[in-house]
């Protein structure tokens, strides 16, 4: 048994609780540990590896004390009728709770027993399946996680990591793998068939132990209804007692006697049919099977793991110790008394035999499940969905109101579909529906329809994930948006799923604690003897742990980080081990034959320089090593690759020239280290310090300093007349290489500038064209228009020549014209100054 427990720095440095004396100290020989019993932790807890004993170590310990002459008899027969009192007040303290338990299994509706709906002829009877769906949908994901083909365990070593440390883990691991895939065959069906019943009970048990008969050990799934709490416990592995309620056949009973694992006592064979829960009348009803005059003889054990004070036992001396009491129903006696922790473990830690497994905690020791979760939205959508098809049932029935004292006697009131029926009318009546008249039913509401889908939609995201949204995902998205996506949305399952992961990891350590034990013995008449595992290997219990992992919860959310892995290593190609990479990605999508697939790489191997060539030339890498002549590997290599024929051959080169470069370098920086290192030893003496443990790491770096001038003249000496050889191959190897393809974003990018580009030119010549025809009409117009002017002009210029030609003569013929009036006006004037003779005064 394991305890783990911080290393105080204070542990052990006094006696007695004193305090400390400043003067003298107090020196306390601490008792020494084996380095195999402490096993350290990351965060610098230690793991003591306390010396304990199995049963085949010693019997006496792990004996029956129920057939032991050490125990008083009437004192273990009390303690039968007192823990029977106990389990019946145990039943009744959790009757509510199994009778949710038989309402979730009735709401999934496999047993034709839903409790609600209609009561007329042909009402609908349908359930609703998203209880159903729920439970097959949570178990299928979990079952995948949790149960792989190749076995639920892998490794995970704490601490160093040390070769045997490792194989230590690796080959507990394939033998637990074994064990569980092929040893325990019905582990997987047992684990189904408790995944299945989570989401309905809360909590689900799975119980292991060692059959003396199979020589292996036994899994059997226990319901939550057979197992029974206290109504005081707050924590199942905490509670007082617990009671496994195990309802066996009369032949696994005599087995149990035979194996020596109940006490011999006079049998009376069962009758009465064995006293069922709720719960499982309801399992039985979708099963469909029943129970028929018991004939198998069913009879009830209890199997109580308490806490008792026996005064009689040497080993706990009448303190409070972990027990495991089983009392058989029918005869009310003590048929098994077992204690139950580990012999040498004096602090009496009870050992765990049932692993609890939980849906949705809450308060109490009792999880909850979907009928807590959604057993009223379960029983609204079924409500709905049976009132949608009663009401299109109605309306498509023959349901009619016949008028009173209208006799059609003789006449058929049922009338099947094709058939021509005949029907009397009663006096004055001419037309069949006087008769009677179809009864108004309202059709199917539009209204309950959408509300069934609300109901549907508020009841799958308790349990929804949103791997359904995922094709929605942009494939721009920046990586993780699908990762992040698929957590966000599966919020409730992950946490599920963690804590399936943590149970899990107990079912391990129970199933070590038994190969810790009965190791020998499994190995007897199996097919293991080949598998090196010994019992001293299952010493620890933290180097093996479930393979599931409780960050990943599906295969779409493994998928989606393996995508985002390979986006992120085509960005960053130089970051990431790309065959890792792929082999990752191959394994995930199930190609087999993962190793044909993948070029192998060969292990490093010290061979000379010819060989070196070949290999290079060949397509394989080339290594150095430190005691080699650099010098002379360098000459060599250059001469194979500025030889026409060979290295510089354009069907070697390509594949040559990478690797030899790399390969030149590696020889570089060799024969640079040795002569570092050669002139530091001269100048020491050979007393060469360790730079990690020198006290006064200045001087030595001093030294380097001085060292490194005579290493930069012996570089100039010696590779003088090989560096222009080496950049001839550099400058050799760049004109071979083709250019490197561009990234698929990058030449779309690429095309789409150059497609700009182009388009712009085409659109600025266009412009261009159409300016300059633009400028040409212009300045047409303005010639014309210039021309039009002159011709204006001289005609204007012509017109005022004319003008005033014609003005001169017109001044003329009017300065004669006024010329001659006013000599015609004098004229007159002097006419009329003279009187006219013979008429006096004139013309008065």
């Amino acid at each position: 048994m394991a305890t783990q427990f911080p290393i105080d720095p204070e542990f052990g440095r006094f006696v007695g609780g004193e305090p400390p004396d400043e003067e003298a100290g107090v020196e306390v020989e601490m008792p020494r540990l084996d380095e195999s019993e402490l096993e350290e932790l990351p965060d610098g807890s230690v793991v003591v590896h306390m010396t304990t004993k199995g049963p085949r170590e010693d019997e006496d310990f792990y004996e029956n004390l129920a057939d032991s002459d050490d125990f008083n008899t009437m004192e273990i027969d009390t303690l039968a009728l007192r823990y029977i009192e106990l389990v019946e007040k145990d039943k009744n303290a959790r009757k509510q709770r199994d009778k949710q338990y038989e309402e979730g299994i009735k709401r999934t509706g496999m047993g034709n027993d839903a409790p609600g709906g209609a009561n007329f002829n042909g009402a609908s009877k349908v359930v609703h399946p998203v209880m159903a769906e729920a439970c097959i949908d949570f178990a299928s994901r979990a079952i995948k996680e949790m149960f792989p083909p190749d076995g639920p365990t892998r490794t995970k070593i704490l601490g160093d990591v040390t070769e045997e440390k490792t194989t230590i883990a690796e080959r507990k691991s394939e033998f637990m793998n074994w064990q569980l895939t092929e040893q325990i065959e019905e582990f997987r069906d047992e684990q189904e068939q408790m995944l299945t019943q989570l989401p309905l009970g809360g909590s689900q048990y799975i119980k292991l132990w060692y059959d003396e008969k199979k020589k292996r050990p036994c899994a059997q799934f226990l319901p939550i209804d057979n197992v029974l709490l206290p109504y005081a416990a707050g924590n199942f592995y905490t509670a007082q007692r617990v009671t496994e309620v195990d309802d066996i056949s009369d032949w696994d009973y005599k087995r149990r006697i035979a194996s020596g694992m109940y006490r011999d006592t006079p049998f009376a064979r069962s009758t009465m049919d064995p006293e069922m829960t709720a719960s499982q009348k309801a399992t039985n009803k979708i099963e469909g099977k029943s129970i028929d005059n018991n004939e198998d003889g069913l009879r009830r054990v209890y199997h109580i793991y308490t806490w008792l004070e026996l005064d009689d036992d040497k080993f706990s001396g009448g303190e409070s110790a972990p027990y495991i009491l089983m009392i058989d129903d029918l005869s009310s006696e003590v048929i098994g008394l077992y204690r139950n922790w580990e012999e040498g473990d004096d602090t009496m830690t009870k050992l765990d035999w049932v692993i609890e497994f939980k849906f949705i905690p809450w308060r109490g020791a009792y999880a909850v499940g979907l009928p807590q979760l959604i057993g009223g939205l379960s029983a609204a959508l079924t409500g709905a969905l049976r009132a949608l098809l009663d009401s299109a049932h109605i309306n498509n029935a023959a349901t009619l109101l016949k008028l009173k004292g209208g006799k059609v006697s003789g006449q058929s009131q049922e009338v099947e579909v094709t058939q021509v029926v005949e029907i009397e009318g009663a006096p004055g009546v001419d037309d069949v529906r006087k008769l009677a008249m179809p009864m108004p039913f309202n059709p199917p509401s539009p209204v309950l329809f959408e509300l069934l889908g609300w109901l549907t939609n508020a009841a799958k995201g308790v349990v929804t994930t949103a791997e359904e949204k995922i094709a929605d995902v942009n494939a721009n998205a920046p990586v993780g948006t699908t990762q992040a996506l698929i957590e966000q949305g599966a919020a409730v399952f992950s946490a599920i799923h963690a804590r399936l992961h943590e149970s899990q990891g107990r079912v391990l350590k129970v199933l070590s604690r038994i190969n810790r034990w009965y190791l020998d013995d499994m190995r007897r008449g199996e097919i293991v003897e080949d598998l090196e595992i010994t019992r001293e290997d299952f010493s620890k219990v933290t180097d093996v742990i479930p393979v599931s992992d409780p960050h990943i919860f599906s295969e779409t959310q493994r998928m989606a980080q393996t995508q985002a892995v390979m986006a992120m290593m085509e960005k960053n190609p130089d970051l990431f081990n790309k065959k890792v990479v792929i082999e990752r990605f191959l394994k995930q999508i199930k190609v087999p034959g993962i190793n044909e697939l993948m070029v192998d790489t060969p292990s490093p191997v010290k061979i000379d320089a010819a060989n070196e060539n070949v290999a290079m030339a060949m397509g394989q890498s080339a290594y150095a090593y430190i005691e080699q002549d650099h010098l002379a590997h360098i000459q060599v290599i250059l001469d194979f690759a500025t030889n026409p024929v060979l290295g510089a051959n354009p069907a070697i080169a390509p594949t040559y020239l990478p690797r030899a470069i790399d390969h030149i370098k590696q020889h570089l920086t060799l024969w640079y280290l040795n002569r570092m290192n050669g002139y530091v030893d001269m100048s020491m003496e050979g007393a060469t310090e360790d730079y990690e443990m020198s006290k006064q790491p200045s001087k030595i770096d001093k030294l380097f300093s001085a060292v490194s001038q005579h290493v930069r003249l012996d570089s100039d000496e010696a590779l003088q007349k090989v560096m222009p050889m080496i950049q001839q191959m550099v400058q050799q190897l760049q004109q071979a290489q083709p250019q490197p393809p561009m990234a698929p974003d990058t030449k779309v990018l690429l095309d789409t500038s150059m497609a700009e580009t182009q388009r712009r030119t085409q659109r600025d010549q266009a412009e261009m064209g159409l300016k300059e025809k633009e400028l040409q009409a212009k300045v047409d117009i303005d010639m014309r228009k210039l021309e039009q002017q002159r011709q204006l002009d001289m005609e204007e210029l012509q017109l005022r020549l004319a003008i005033a030609e014609g003005d001169q003569e017109t001044k003329q013929r009017i300065e004669t014209a006024r010329l001659t009036r006013d000599a015609a006006k004098l004229n007159f004037e002097q006419t009329k100054a003279e009187p006219t003779q013979g008429v006096p005064y004139g013309n008065q």
